[in-house]
């Protein structure tokens, strides 16, 4: 077992809200020190009280066992068949108990399994740092769009202004056109010499 930290005591004005990878990263081994903590302090007992209650019940029922086969001899002879047959159910009954064994030791390994991954979990909690950082670049790239869109839209109004003009200039022309035509009319219908 782990020798037990002092905790300490956290005041009212230590207390501040972050949102630092750092804090983040204290946290998640801290999780893991207290997890591996309750592992062995609560889990480890656990599996040794439950093996001592299976090795008592093993001896129990073998005691047992011995004690019937020593009454059958004695009261009856014939009772060795039935008896037999008792000791088939206690021997597949103990070897459920072995499976049990087993199990519990595959529940600790799957324990082992899940310690390794929170290893990798935290792992990668250290690439936040430099997501972080992109973000921050992206928000920045992202507050210079505002200006330019504006820009956009001021040469859109002049556009529109512009298109406005050439609307009125081509009506003007079309007029200036059908004025100068007559006139030069006249002109076209008089023989050039050359």
């Amino acid at each position: 077992m782990t020798d037990k930290k002092k905790s300490k005591i956290v005041k009212d004005d230590d207390v501040m809200i972050t949102s630092r990878i750092s804090d983040l990263e204290s946290l998640l081994a801290g999780v893991e020190e207290k997890t591996n903590s309750k592992f062995e302090r609560f889990f480890l007992p656990a599996l040794a009280v439950f093996s001592s209650i299976i090795i008592g019940m093993f001896i129990v029922i073998y005691s047992i066992t011995q004690d019937m086969a020593r009454l059958a001899d004695a009261m009856d002879p014939n009772m060795g068949g039935n008896m037999s047959s008792m000791v088939k159910s206690v021997d597949s009954m103990s070897k459920s108990v072995s499976n049990m064994s087993g199990s519990v030791g595959s529940m600790q390994e799957n324990m082992n399994e899940v310690n390794k991954n929170m290893t990798t979990v935290a792992k990668k909690m250290d690439n936040l740092d430099s997501i972080s950082q992109n973000l921050n670049i992206v928000s920045t790239q992202l507050n210079t769009l505002e200006p330019m869109l504006i820009n956009m839209e001021e040469m859109n109004k002049n556009m529109t202004v512009m298109q406005d003009q050439m609307n009125y200039m081509r009506s003007d022309i079309g007029v200036l056109r059908h004025s100068i035509a007559r006139p030069l009319s006249i002109f076209n219908r008089m023989p050039i010499p050359f």
